[in-house]
């Protein structure tokens, strides 16, 4: 147990009395010298069994145990206060870092009476909370037991989860929002747990999310959400969480015509995708944009277009000789190279075999579209 954890946070340093919490400010590191520092937290060890205190002040040969908490899991680590942070359900385990003499401990983690006898347990925090829950842990010894360290805490912040995150019950979810889609509820294969979302009629989400014209599931029926919903933002950076993939949707709103949101993959084909289904069948519901056209072999998620500023950035709105409406093509690129559907092809602004009129095309940039 002595020593140092190296990617773990040291939390705090024994120097409260008996049975009081908090953290004491500026302790980071593991002890250097336990004797060192013992004489500071001598008030902190009792004797057991009716024993008579022990006082390292009245005798400087008498090295008193001394006792950190490391903890690994934090998302963040507030220094000046020593508060571990993160977002519901937050796990997180902890060690103890001292004396080796000390090899009993109990720990409390504030979310409930249940105490663990564990030497570094793993404890989960489900539920986001307004205040810190408060850690502490006692440690004794099992060889002499002539002593207890006793009142060592920590704090741990839990905090609720934005628009589009994971989750797995409604308390885990931010003020205004709603855990959608839940394992099992029957949203389908995909959504081994939920999304933290609300209905956003206004167009506005707030920070960090976007209002996707998209539903979620089938609402009431199996637990999920119609459309237009709020969704993580990914259009900056094209990243989302794990088990999410960034996808171009409709926009529920009225800033853009479309928003880039972060999905659970494999939850909906986004644009450019085939969209038949098994049976070969076009299947709307598959797709981001709520649309599966008839377009080469496998069907293609699209949506129909008089311009380029009805289509997601990038694709262009390609018009069939008489046709009064067109449909939104996306541009052919390494990361998506027209290959899946073997009756499309990467075609040149002109339109190339299929008689096609390109608009709001980029120059030297082909899309992908009927052979």
């Amino acid at each position: 147990m002595a020593g140092r954890s190296s990617p773990a946070r040291l939390l705090a340093l024994v120097a409260f009395g008996a049975g009081a919490l908090g953290c004491s400010r500026g302790v980071h590191q593991a002890p250097a010298s336990d004797a060192g520092l013992a004489r500071d937290a001598s008030r902190d060890v009792r004797a057991n069994e009716g024993g008579p205190a022990l006082d390292a002040a009245s005798d400087a040969s008498l090295a008193l145990p001394v006792l950190h908490i490391s903890v690994t899991g934090c998302a963040t680590f507030d220094v000046a206060d020593q508060i571990c942070t993160g977002s519901a359900p937050l796990t997180l385990t902890f060690a103890p870092v001292g004396s080796a003499a000390l090899d009993t401990f109990r720990w409390m983690f504030g979310d409930s009476p249940q105490a663990s006898m564990e030497t570094a347990p793993t404890h989960t925090y489900t539920l986001p909370r307004a205040t810190p829950y408060a850690v502490t842990l006692n440690g004794g010894s099992l060889e002499d037991r002539n002593y207890t360290v006793a009142g060592v805490g920590c704090f741990v912040s839990v905090l609720p989860l934005a628009a589009g995150a994971a989750c797995d019950v409604d308390g885990q979810c931010g003020d205004g929002l709603q855990c959608f889609c839940k394992a099992g509820a029957g949203c389908g294969p995909a959504f081994s747990r939920g999304i933290c979302s609300t209905s956003c009629s206004t167009g506005f989400c707030g920070t960090g999310a976007v209002c996707a014209d998209i539903a979620l599931g089938a609402p009431a029926a199996d637990g999920g959400a119609a459309a237009p919903v709020c969704l993580a933002d990914c259009s900056s950076n094209g990243k989302c969480a794990a088990g999410f993939v960034c996808q171009q949707i409709p926009s529920g709103g009225t800033s853009a015509a479309w928003v880039s949101a972060c999905l659970p993959l494999g939850a909906a084909n986004d644009f450019g995708a085939s969209c038949r289904d098994s049976n070969g069948a076009l299947d709307d519901s598959a797709c981001t944009t709520g649309h599966c056209a008839d377009v080469g072999a496998l069907g293609m998620c699209t949506t129909v277009c008089s311009g380029a500023q009805d289509c997601p950035p990038g694709a262009a709105c390609a018009t069939s000789s008489g046709a009064a409406t067109g449909l939104c093509f996306p541009a052919c690129s390494p990361a998506f190279p027209c290959t899946r559907d073997p009756a499309l092809q990467c075609t040149p602004a002109a339109g190339g075999d299929a008689g096609l009129t390109i608009s709001g095309a980029t120059p030297g940039t082909t899309y992908c579209a009927p052979r």
